[in-house]
């Protein structure tokens, strides 16, 4: 009879429960990437997290081969666009919300962020109807806690009227106030 040493989980160790997600960090993707290149949804991510931390171009360059890779990515065509608005390109942001809303016609915030350029570029009745397009198919859009840029909205009255008129009368309003 040979005795089996009993196999316990050290103590020393923290283990990590099976369920929780690694945080995603530049490090953790990065290495992600270099196993899997042609990832575009890893691509995606870590054009976020370059985004976030002012690192444009190189976000850029993510999202633009994460679309290269993938043609139908809504969220990467959003993303680039997101990416250029913020940096003056407005006709190419224009550009990426179009494909990302012809690829997914229910992609919401797609629709509000083109709804925000066609603004910018004074074409009113297109903005007005992307961004009606937008609240239906998300209200919470409205939401000041969700879309915080929706406070700095000039249009979002016009918006619901005509939404409003629209639907014959039958949009529901939000019963609680969307200001803190």
């Amino acid at each position: 009879y040979v005795a089996l040493p009993a196999v316990y989980p050290s103590r020393e160790r923290t283990a990590r429960k099976p369920d929780s997600a690694v945080p995603l960090d530049i490090d953790v993707l990065s290495e992600k990437l270099a196993r899997h290149p042609d990832n575009p949804y890893l691509l995606n991510e870590l054009g976020n997290l370059l985004l976030k931390q002012g690192r444009r171009k190189d976000a850029e360059a993510r999202y633009t081969r994460a679309v290269k890779l993938d043609k139908n990515f809504a969220a990467a065509w959003n993303n680039l666009g997101v990416e250029r608005y913020a940096f003056g390109r407005k006709s190419e942001a224009k550009l990426a919300y179009r494909k990302a809303v012809a690829i997914q016609p229910n992609y919401a915030l797609a629709w509000y962020n083109l709804g925000v350029a066609l603004e910018r570029q004074n074409l009113y009745d297109e903005s007005l109807k992307a961004y009606e397009t937008a609240f239906v198919l998300d209200p919470g859009l409205l939401d000041v806690k969700k879309n915080p840029q929706i406070v700095t909205n000039k249009r979002i009255s016009a918006v619901m009227s005509q939404t409003y008129i629209d639907r014959g009368g039958t949009v529901v309003f939000p019963l609680e106030s969307s200001y803190p």
